[in-house]
């Protein structure tokens, strides 16, 4: 559980008579998980007593937090005091964490004669530097009635420092004494008003940029009044005893005192706001963006420090960073973000989702809001309105390489790329997707058109940092750091689902009677057979890190939950049965038990389909309560039934009075924008549900409240092998890192469902086969992935003369034209800098180089060659449309076919390709339009079948889409039937198909553009009818017209598209005759003064 850092930690501390301390991290390991399988087992009933093992545990805890907590308040200054700190700190929560099971919490306090565990918790883990685990700690203090006002002062202090909530903490006001006390109480409330008084000036050191004294207008520093306190609360007494020493103390505020003296030592120095300005930032203007910063994450941790003292923040430092999940790249990620808004310059950052895009912006524009901060570039984007970009963009890199195609030149002031999740670059065998190229092809863009921009690659799984970086180096011939450490804030407990293995041959028995007795039957096993198939699960957890080790020891098998959920059966090549475990269903299982118990879990499945039958599964494993939502979450599921055509066809089903009675709910790629904010919302709510049934999606850097995660299945369907194939590691750690959040549940407990049943003999320690697959890869730490560059295999097979069609003919289409003597110098510098053309030339493999960049420029020129019209080149670079197919759509053009409304046009542009259906693939993501189909498309051979198989639906599904129909409607359309369910192809259509589609729309203005700079004109300026400049905002947006799009642009996004279309439509009548050829932004004027004028007239 414990990181190797942690780990070296705790072994540093003192060594007391009777403790091995070196097993002590399996020690804490094994109380952790005993105290969660209890939990699931006991489904939130106070009643039921612990096991004898864990009780003799927790109190063993109990004393080694006595002894530890006992030398860092006698010898602060002790070298190894943080480790003692922090075993003492643990030992507390484990502590803890068990009479939580037993519910009986027990009130804070800090009293003349002690201080309550809770408190010392949290300040043994300020000593210890670990400030995520202190703020946790801080959650568990709570303030009884019968405290006093000063008392309760003083513990909310605590809890505010421990959180960083220092701007309150620094303003408290501090009580008097109340003279009606007796004498030794008033002597108690004058310690616990100087230890408050401490803490307010603490908090206001870490305010400040640096210590001024109270004679210029600083405060008297923390450490003077808890020396006081020290000083005061313990008095020698002369003459009671003829031998030895006789003290009178106060053990409680002398014992807060030695603690704070402590914690303050070290403290100030790792304030936030002591963060000196780089070279470049003004003073005043870093200490504005800092001061507010502080208020939300006011400490940094060891390696925030450890970056900056290596120049991190300084301007021509880059960075490939790799901290496990919750490692704090965020954090150096916005310090990094404030040095370039502050000197002038673009923030472009690259989030592989978009869920993940809109969370990142939302953070963004909370830490930096005098400063715009744009979250997704279709919001409002024309071929107008992009002339000047935000001073932060966050977006995927498909949506940046869309905005690099139509205007490069908005990155002149671009001085920063941030690419989170960078381990995407990697490809992923038989992907056909075009992500990974994508990511790659945004890098070597931007570092082209920006070439003094500073890159900061982020991922928790990258396992070549050094290499990155020295790449990164070359590439940008700047400084490039290497920041790669294995600590984090959290730590997860993992193990796997196994099964007694006695039980298991019993079962496996049964099948091979059962076969024998049912010979004909083709499938699984007889229902009646199947109920009969139970084995109780068990979790065999490993109490290191990693699954590295083979010894028994080093694993803990504990009972998960009390019922012997059932198999399921699967046919065999040979024909007999095989038990399969019926995941999903387990999954369910379990986290309906640690929701019982009021644990957030994270359940990740295989699919959409899996993930929402995971849920509905759920509700039917216990009790559920109501939900109530918030405001906003009323809005937002108003929003998404009013885009559906009804709250029947959203995943989220409210009951009639409103209320969610589900207690789960999915996250998946088929939720509308708002039903995805939904369902995260009620996630994170303290009183919300406490399960969440997710894909894959979901790991890309999310950020929610989980204290467990069950990974449902460790294999995934591979289409291209038409099987089911196990996770990459890669994707089954970046999972298990969702379990645990710094701050709010710091320990985190991963559970695998395998796909295969797993027995295990705990009498002779032997496991089935399969297990030894999974051991592989949770042997490995979170930075398990070599990352490689999808370029490689691509130029391998455009040297073997792969250059048609696929991928290789994609890469080919988005190498760059220079407009220079050399029109291949651009591709030829891109290929140079790529992360394949590095890693050849640093294994002295430079004929590989060589040879590929002269395959690749070949095959490129083939097809510059057959180009009718020079200039369309540098628009099929930017755009990776072939130059032919270009070439056609510019003769549209000419020929006045691209005239007329939006859906004239989009309809026009799908009969050109109704002429060549094959064109449909170079124009969309193949696997997209895929999706739009069943088993009849893909026995289709060739792309010019599937083309002209799916043109017409796609167009008739574009038509009502463009109409404002509600997706319902769309669906009963395509179906041609009214039980239409969840609408799952029109969702796939408008969230998959319709962004295709808008970047079809977005080329006839493309070409204006560039057909206008090869005449001399300014591609700033073009003249162009205004349906042209804005028709891949209405494809996206579904509207039909600039002033429809005009309507739902000037209502923002707090109203559906279904609703601004009804609208749209009561405005007609008021709308004033435009040009067709004015700037969008004049439409959007007419149309605000049409709505005046209907309010006017209602």
């Amino acid at each position: 559980m414990f990181d190797a850092f942690t780990t070296a930690l705790i072994a540093s501390a003192p060594k007391l008579e009777g403790l091995d301390i070196e097993a002590l991290p399996k020690r804490l390991t094994r109380a952790f998980a005993d105290i969660v399988s209890a939990r699931l087992r006991f489904r939130g009933n106070p009643d039921t007593q612990l096991p004898e093992e864990l009780t003799a545990l927790l109190l063993e805890m109990r004393r080694i937090a006595a002894s530890h907590e006992a030398l860092v308040a006698l010898l602060p200054e002790k070298e190894n005091r943080a480790a003692a700190a922090f075993v003492a700190a643990a030992a507390h929560q484990a502590f803890a964490f068990g009479e939580r099971v037993k519910g009986k919490p027990q009130g804070s306090y800090i009293s003349g004669s002690s201080v309550s565990a809770d408190v010392c918790a949290t300040l043994l883990f300020l000593i210890a530097e670990a400030y995520a685990d202190a703020a946790e700690a801080a959650k568990a203090i709570t303030v009884p009635e019968h405290a006093t006002a000063t008392e309760r002062a003083l513990l909310l202090a605590v809890v505010q420092l421990a959180r960083g909530q220092l701007r309150p903490l620094s303003n408290v006001e501090v009580p008097q004494v109340d003279a009606a006390l007796s004498l030794t109480d008033q002597s108690i409330q004058t310690f616990q008003i100087e230890l408050l008084s401490g803490l307010r000036n603490l908090a206001a050191q870490l305010l400040r940029r640096v210590d001024v004294a109270p004679e210029v207008g600083g405060v008297e520093s923390a450490s003077a009044f808890f020396q006081r306190v020290k000083a005061l609360s313990i008095d020698r007494m002369e003459g009671l005893f003829s031998e030895g020493e006789v003290f009178s103390l106060f053990p409680g505020p002398l014992h807060m005192a030695n603690l704070l003296l402590a914690v303050e030592r070290d403290l100030i120095e790792s304030g936030i706001s002591r963060v000196p300005p780089p070279q470049g930032v003004t003073d005043d203007a870093w200490w504005q963006i800092i001061r507010r910063m502080a208020r939300e994450r006011p400490y940094l941790w060891r390696n925030h420090r450890d970056a900056i003292s290596k120049g991190y923040l300084e301007r021509g430092t880059s960075a490939a960073m790799s901290f496990p999940t919750g490692g704090g790249k965020s954090t150096l990620a916005e310090l990094k973000i404030a040095v370039a808004l502050l000197l002038g310059q673009q923030v472009v950052f690259l989030a592989p989702t978009n869920a993940l895009v809109d969370q990142t912006a939302a953070a963004l524009k909370r830490t930096f809001r005098d400063f715009e901060i744009l979250g997704d570039i279709g919001d409002e984007a024309t071929f107008e309105s992009l002339l000047v970009l935000p001073e932060v963009i966050v977006t995927t890199p498909e949506r940046c390489l869309f905005l690099m195609s139509v205007q490069p030149e908005v990155f002149d002031s671009l001085g920063l790329i941030i690419f989170d999740e960078c381990h995407l670059l990697h490809p992923r065998e038989e992907d056909r997707s075009r992500r990974a190229v994508d990511a790659m092809l945004s890098i070597l863009n931007l570092t082209r058109v920006a070439p003094e921009a500073d890159l900061l690659l982020l991922s928790a799984m990258m396992k070549n940092t050094d290499e990155m970086a020295n790449w990164v180096k070359e590439m940008t011939a700047r400084d490039c750091l290497s920041l790669d450490i294995a600590w984090k804030p959290t730590r997860q407990v993992r193990g796997s689902v196994v099964y007694p293995a006695g039980r298991i041959r019993e079962l496996e028995a049964l099948l091979a009677k059962a076969r024998a007795d049912f010979p004909k039957k083709k499938n699984g096993a007889p229902a009646a057979i199947e109920r009969q198939l139970t084995a109780p699960p068990f979790g065999l957890f490993c109490l290191l890190q990693t699954w590295a080790s083979t010894d028994r020891e080093d694993y803990a098998l504990l009972p998960l939950i009390d019922q012997s959920p059932h198999f399921t059966t699967a046919r065999n090549k040979n024909g007999s049965w095989r038990l399969t475990p019926n995941g999903n269903k387990l999954g369910a299982v379990l986290a309906a038990s640690a929701a019982a118990s009021r644990i957030k879990t994270l359940i990740f499945v295989g699919s959409e389909v899996l993930a929402h039958s995971g849920a509905k599964e759920f509700k039917k494993e216990l009790p559920v309560w109501d939900v109530t939502l918030t405001e906003d979450e009323k809005k937002l599921h108003d929003l998404a039934s009013e885009e559906m055509g009804g709250a029947d066809y959203c995943y989220l089903k409210l009951d009639d009075d409103g209320i969610f009675r589900a207690g789960a709910t999915s996250h998946h790629a088929l939720l509308l924008r708002e039903e995805r904010h939904l369902h995260e919302s009620l996630f994170k709510r303290k009183d919300g549900i406490d399960a969440l049934f997710a894909t894959s999606t979901l790991a890309q850097g999310m950020n929610l409240p989980s204290e467990i995660v069950i990974i449902a299945g460790d294999s995934r369907f591979d289409p291209a092998a038409d099987k089911m194939a196990t996770l990459e590691a890669h994707e089954l750690l970046n999972a298990a890192g969702r379990a645990g959040r710094a701050g709010e549940s710091s320990q985190g407990f991963v559970l695998v469902v395998p796909s295969r049943v797993i027995d295990f003999d705990d009498e002779t320690g032997q496991l089935d086969n399969h297990w030894a697959t999974l051991q592989k890869i949770f042997e490995q730490g979170d930075q398990c992935l070599v990352i490689d560059d999808p370029f490689t295999n691509l130029l391998d097979r455009i040297h073997d003369g792969a250059t048609k069609s696929g991928m290789p003919a994609y890469l080919l289409s988005k190498l760059p034209v220079s407009s220079s003597d050399d029109p291949d110098a651009a591709a030829r510098d891109m290929l140079k800098r790529s992360f394949a053309a590095y890693r050849a030339r640093t294994a002295g493999n430079a004929e590989w180089v060589m040879t590929r960049i002269d395959a690749a420029l070949s095959a490129r020129k083939k097809e510059d060659d057959a180009a009718q019209v020079d200039w369309i080149v540098p628009v099929s670079g930017s755009t990776g449309v072939p130059i032919p197919l270009l070439e056609q759509i510019w003769t549209l053009f000419k020929n006045d076919k691209l005239n007329g409304t939006a859906s004239e046009i989009t309809q026009a542009l799908l009969s050109w390709i109704a002429e060549k259906p094959e064109a449909l693939f170079e124009l969309t993501r193949p696997e997209n339009i895929e999706g739009l189909f069943g088993e009849e498309y893909k026995k289709l051979e060739t792309d010019h079948e599937r083309g002209k198989y799916a043109l017409p639906t796609i167009g008739a599904l574009l038509s009502m889409w463009l109409s404002g129909a509600p997706l319902s409607e769309i669906e009963k359309t395509y179906l041609e039937k009214d039980d239409v369910g969840l609408c799952k192809m029109s969702r796939h259509f408008v969230l998959r198909v319709v962004p295709d589609l808008s970047f079809l729309g977005g080329l006839p203005a493309q070409l204006l553009r560039a057909k206008t700079l090869h005449d001399g004109g300014d591609p700033a300026n073009v003249v162009m009818p205004t349906v042209l400049a804005v028709l891949p905002s209405i494809i996206r947006e579904g509207c039909d017209s600039p002033e429809s799009l005009a309507v739902r642009l000037n209502l923002t996004r707090s109203w559906s598209r279904v609703k601004s279309r009804k609208q749209y439509e009561k405005l007609i009548p008021y709308i004033s005759d435009g040009n067709l050829l004015e700037d969008f932004e004049t439409t959007r004027g007419r149309l605000r003064e049409a709505a005046a004028l209907f309010l006017l007239n209602e």
